[in-house]
């Protein structure tokens, strides 16, 4: 999975709108969001010791892999 460190520098302006949705506005959002997804999974095996490999992380997988308390 790439991080930001391997995506080159982008300048994104767009100098056309896109009349087909209200705000006339085109996304880009996705090309920064690489990393997220990885960053908050290893967060959360950070905080609680269990890995998903899943996505999206819920509460639900969290809670059948954490080991079983006595």
């Amino acid at each position: 999975m790439p991080v930001h460190l391997d995506i080159p520098h982008q300048n994104v302006f767009l100098n056309e709108t896109d009349k087909a949705y209200p705000m006339k506005a085109k996304g880009v959002g996705e090309l920064g969001l690489c990393g997220v997804g990885a960053a908050i999974s290893n967060a959360v095996y950070n905080a609680t010791g269990v890995q998903v490999r899943d996505y999206p992380v819920t509460l639900g997988k969290l809670l059948e892999r954490l080991p079983q308390v006595a």
